[in-house]
């Protein structure tokens, strides 16, 4: 069974080909495009995977399967229409002309000559498949929080060996996802993208400062929660999350993305946290109440909240949030619920494009004037890196196939020191050039992770947040003392492995900084030119791609 996956059209547009039940190739289309999030159709994500698994004909495959049910989609936001008929006239006309040119069915013949047939999958199902079929579980509760799908911003489901029983859901426009995109959008952050800035912001704030103004926007109801929609005019425009009554009750206009950062905005970006965590164990409760389980799959954009993650402990043994849990990820899940005759490992999240000597050589040749280059076995070379991480300097770090989803898991990264706590405010500065209160992760050996973390479990995909145990860390520990770390085991990714033992034996200590490799506004580097060319673009000390290390001249 050849099945090729897609995702489109709200966020993180991807595709993916999934063989006989296993993931050969999967990217998403903004590492082509170099569009953030980019929600087009994946042309590009398509094609490339379609190569990567030796497909010349589109035709040969046995089934596309898609995401969501688009007709499904289209009811429920004409219903949301028909509540505002008068508000929503010009957005029903965008929506009607969009869905008709967005119809995956013409958009696969036209792109690509596809004359077979399109299997559509429920966007949650889809969710909870890719969290339930790529963990180790044969039981399990499953959680999928996000936006909106068709109808349901959250699912709670059984997983059972092969099959996946729904138990409960919660439906738009009851959404902690949207009302999590609202406030970061009220908060000067961009949504969809600046959730992470929130997250970070939070820890720097008093949560209690606003909580009893903040949480008039919930509404308790038993089995879970309702949004207070005069805050939220998300029924009727697709341009604005919020209204004035949300600054009337908070007190505080909202926050242009040119404004200071004040301790208002922080207060109030823990309390938003604060509340998002409240709500999501109390659907963690439910779920363990429901499933009676050890374990928990979490999926969905909201899955990427590591903070809230680790609190889930509190009701299940074991955790399992996927390498890309968001609306990318389910590509792959809606081939593996399809076909789900045969559970394989699907751990690995290499599935990107990835590039030989020759086009790495080539990619060098051009810039001969710029560099200097030295070629290296493979022990030298990781001896010599660690050496240079462990400096302080800073290192561009491009090896074999890309990452699929948000994360850089160690082979398309920025490598720094862990020790210096200055570096933060470097990397912040000078490399990244964004805000100086984001933190950065810690990648790990596995076996040491529990010496230098409270972790009860590893964590492969930087998917939890967790307290911090030593002090030595300081350009890595967060000012609440936390982490999102990410721990590395040999089968992982070996070289990446090596790296970190040759980082303990130069150091003293099994860990590095390790930040994905980009620049402001960028995507995630892709092929060796980009890397080169950012490199040398940026204040970044050496690059290594493959067995090659490379300084400026």
């Amino acid at each position: 069974m050849v099945q090729l996956g897609i995702s489109a059209f709200y966020h993180d547009s991807a595709a993916c080909i999934v063989v006989n039940g296993k993931v050969i190739a999967a990217a998403e289309e903004e590492r082509f495009t170099q569009t953030k999030h980019d929600s087009s159709f994946p042309v590009n994500a398509i094609a490339f995977s379609l190569s990567k698994a030796g497909i010349e004909d589109i035709n040969d495959i046995d089934e596309v399967c898609w995401y969501e049910r688009p007709e499904d989609k289209e009811k429920r936001v004409l219903k949301m229409f028909n509540r505002h008929w008068f508000k929503t006239f010009f957005l029903r006309r965008k929506f009607k002309k969009e869905f008709k040119l967005n119809d995956p069915k013409y958009l696969l013949t036209h792109h690509f000559n596809y004359e077979g047939k399109i299997k559509y999958l429920p966007h949650h199902v889809s969710h909870a498949a890719f969290s339930y079929y790529t963990s180790k579980y044969k039981d399990a509760g499953i959680l999928t929080v996000d936006g909106v799908g068709e109808e349901q911003t959250i699912t709670i489901s059984k997983g059972t060996g092969k099959n996946i029983t729904l138990l409960k859901e919660i439906n738009f426009p009851n959404s902690l996802g949207m009302y999590y995109s609202a406030m970061t959008s009220f908060l000067g952050f961009k949504p969809n993208e600046g959730e992470y800035k929130v997250m970070g912001l939070a820890a720097w704030g008093d949560h209690t400062k606003f909580l009893h103004k903040l949480g008039q926007v919930f509404i308790d109801v038993p089995g879970g929660f309702k949004i207070d929609l005069k805050f939220f005019p998300w029924e009727y425009t697709d341009q604005i999350m919020f209204n004035k009554r949300l600054s009337r009750i908070l007190q505080l206009p909202n926050r242009l993305p040119e404004d200071e950062l004040t301790q208002e905005h922080k207060d109030l970006a823990a309390t938003v946290q604060f509340l998002y965590q409240v709500y999501f164990l109390k659907l963690v409760k439910i779920t363990k109440e429901l499933t009676q389980s050890e374990n928990l799959c979490l999926s969905g954009g909201c899955a990427y909240n590591g903070v809230a993650n680790g609190k889930a402990y509190t009701y299940f043994k074991s955790i399992h949030v996927p390498f890309a849990p968001s609306d990318a990820g389910s590509a792959i899940g809606a081939c593996l619920y399809s076909n789900n005759k045969v559970r394989k490992n699907n751990t690995s999240p290499f599935l990107g494009p990835s590039y030989g000597n020759e086009r790495i050589e080539q990619a060098i040749r051009y810039h001969t004037n710029d560099i200097k280059v030295y070629r290296l076995r493979e022990d030298k070379l990781l001896k010599r890196v660690a050496e240079i991480i462990h400096s302080g300097r800073i290192v561009s770090w491009f090896q074999g196939a890309m990452e699929f989803g948000a994360r850089a898991l160690g082979n398309r990264s920025i490598l720094a020191t862990p020790l210096d706590g200055n570096m933060t405010k470097k990397l912040n500065a000078i490399i990244k050039k964004r805000e100086g209160f984001r933190p950065f992760a810690p990648s790990i050996i596995e076996e040491e992770a529990g010496t230098y973390f409270d972790m009860k479990e590893p964590s492969p995909y930087m998917s939890l947040v967790v307290p911090v145990k030593t002090k030595e860390l300081k350009a890595i520990t967060h000012v609440n003392n936390s982490a999102r770390v990410q721990t590395v085991n040999k089968n992982f990714n070996p070289r990446y492995y090596k790296l970190l033992k040759q980082m303990k034996a130069v150091s003293g200590h099994p860990v590095v900084l390790n930040t994905s490799f980009n620049l402001k506004d960028q995507v995630i580097t892709m092929e060796p030119e980009r890397a080169l060319q950012r490199f040398l673009s940026s204040e970044m000390d050496a690059l290594v791609m493959d067995n090659f290390l490379i300084l400026k001249k």
